[in-house]
């Protein structure tokens, strides 16, 4: 059977000092008002500059990550961090669908266990859901499905196309969920002095 068209999200399993990086992403909100984006309650940071040397091994590691993720996709272009923010969701809060554009690639970098899951949206959802309902399907797939979820866990990297819509469910536990999210664009030169 052939496959037609297909959409690569890469997860890697990071050896990183989580303990370090959330004390610091914790200060930044102890510093920083939220902004409001895809945020549904919880804090989002202001778009990081360069200096955030606790976080410059995380950097290295995306930018890595990113080389092998854009063999993958046979993007001919080196890839370089646009932009990247901290994602702290307490309680019951979530992100509502959105993309990332203007950006080639996105990702994000989960700092702490039990993560409330990403769910990504199949591209065609809308017209599969008028060809058939979840009463027609015996068992879900990569050809039938209008999402899938992933349910990330501490140290993990993700990186994904930034034009495929993802939103964050709702976190249940009392504990909060902190992330580190990202874009990544066509250059040479990294802008955030990485």
């Amino acid at each position: 059977m052939d496959r037609l068209f297909s959409i690569s999200v890469y997860e890697q399993k990071l050896n990183l000092d989580v303990d370090e990086m959330t004390k610091y992403c914790l200060s930044m909100k102890r510093k920083e008002k939220s902004i409001k984006k895809s945020n549904k309650g919880g804090w989002h940071s202001p778009i990081l500059g360069n200096n955030h040397s606790p976080l410059n091994p995380l950097f290295d590691k995306i930018l890595k990550a990113a080389n092998e993720y854009r063999k993958v996709i046979s993007y001919k272009w080196p890839l370089r961090i646009d932009a990247s923010w901290i994602m702290i969701n307490g309680y019951k809060d979530y992100n509502v669908e959105h993309i990332h554009p203007g950006s080639v690639v996105s990702g994000a970098y989960y700092l702490t266990p039990n993560n409330s899951g990403i769910v990504f949206i199949n591209p065609s959802d809308s017209i599969m859901c008028s060809a058939f309902d979840n009463h027609d399907v015996e068992e879900f797939n990569e050809f039938n499905s209008s999402s899938h979820v992933i349910n990330p866990s501490e140290n993990t990297l993700l990186l994904f196309p930034s034009w495929l819509k993802h939103r964050v469910n709702p976190n249940l536990s009392r504990k909060n969920r902190i992330c580190i999210s990202f874009n990544l664009v066509k250059g040479i030169f990294p802008s955030m002095g990485l």
